[in-house]
């Protein structure tokens, strides 16, 4: 069992309990570093888990150009910024209608903020902003977790971009 969590709350009962803690780094991002500093500070040993043990989650967007990349991340940066400005929730848009999309600086704000987090790119550099990612805080795992948008021609059931995120970066580690 992992404590999953993004606050120094979550952290702190993660290592009062001895257990591995996974930071919710794909939805917050922020604090981090004190969340880790927290949990491996505090850590108290248990039988099952003699060590601390961390794991952080990204957002990721692979594609065979940054260029399709930056496209495919499109409407999943729309939909965060819709969520933390808590605006009405709608069905994600597609590549073509987030490109279409009026300008709101309100959104654009959240999304340059949402996409300084996120590991968007080739294969290969996705491959190297995760594994430089886990080496700077020094965690056992990272899962990625796919959140390329769809072209209209694409069919919106099968998410092949997000398919191809994990099949470009594994062939790249």
């Amino acid at each position: 069992m992992w404590l999953l969590g993004s606050s120094d709350y979550s952290a702190q009962l993660a290592a009062s309990a001895g257990l591995p803690y996974v930071f919710a780094n794909h939805f917050s991002g922020s604090g981090l570093d004190r969340a880790l500093a927290l949990y491996r500070d505090g850590y108290q040993a248990s039988e099952e888990h003699p060590e601390p043990r961390t794991f952080l989650t990204v957002n990721a967007v692979a594609a065979p150009t940054a260029e399709e990349a930056e496209e495919r991340a499109l409407p999943q940066l729309r939909m965060f910024a819709r969520l933390r400005t808590n605006r009405p929730l709608t069905a994600l848009e597609t590549v073509e209608e987030a490109r279409g999309a009026a300008s709101d600086p309100l959104f654009e704000q959240f999304t340059a903020d949402a996409r300084a987090r996120w590991f968007i790119g080739t294969g290969a550099d996705v491959a190297a902003q995760v594994r430089d990612f886990a080496a700077r805080y020094g965690v056992d795992e990272v899962m990625l977790s796919p959140v390329a948008g769809a072209y209209e021609s694409e069919p919106r059931d099968a998410s092949p971009g997000r398919a191809q995120t994990l099949e470009l970066v594994a062939a790249a580690l």
